[in-house]
């Protein structure tokens, strides 16, 4: 009996944490939609990403785009999530990926990430119009000379990709954008 009421406990703690992270993550515009791993890859080529380079990305989810870019590339990789569950999840996955020493998860808001903006070398974004219009000004006075942006799904307001590549994302073809600072 106690270990149904125990259980029952912590099936509600994770629903109540679940449940927060939500309205946290929409209350600051951000909700969790995630890219197909494949996607990720596909940008990344795209991008011309190099062994040790720094990838940032604002609004990891679940770190999924670092563990590959780590994984895949050699890169070294810094990410942002403002929802305390994907921010969980996201430091379980480096930890179970076994790249704790290349990629670094941060709590917070990316709105407040420009000095990481400023190591970057590519910077990956799955974020909706109106976060991308806030962190427009912020993104591209930061970013040094040359950083790639790779933005999937949606474009900046004031600034012209060089390279706009339909892709397939979970079975629907998404627009990717690329800029260069």
């Amino acid at each position: 009996m106690i270990y149904l009421d125990v259980s029952f406990l912590l099936l509600a703690l994770f629903v109540f944490v679940w449940s927060i992270s939500g309205i946290i993550a929409l209350a600051c515009g951000a909700p969790a939609v995630y890219a197909d791993s494949r996607l990720i890859g596909e940008i990344f080529k795209l991008a011309k990403i190099k062994k040790e380079q720094i990838v940032l990305d604002l609004g990891c989810g679940d770190a999924r785009s670092l563990i590959i870019a780590a994984k895949n590339y050699g890169a070294q990789g810094i990410g942002f999530e403002v929802s305390p569950f994907a921010y969980l999840k996201s430091k379980l996955n480096v930890l179970f990926s076994g790249h704790t020493k290349n990629v670094k998860i941060y709590f917070g808001d990316a709105r407040k990430a420009k000095n990481e903006i400023k190591k970057a070398d590519i910077i990956y974004l799955y974020l909706f119009d109106k976060i991308l219009r806030e962190i427009e000004p912020m993104v591209f006075s930061a970013a040094r000379p040359g950083t790639i942006i790779c933005s999937l799904g949606f474009q900046f307001k004031n600034h012209k990709p060089y390279l706009s590549k339909p892709l397939q994302n979970c079975k629907r073809i998404t627009k990717v954008y690329f800029y260069k600072v």
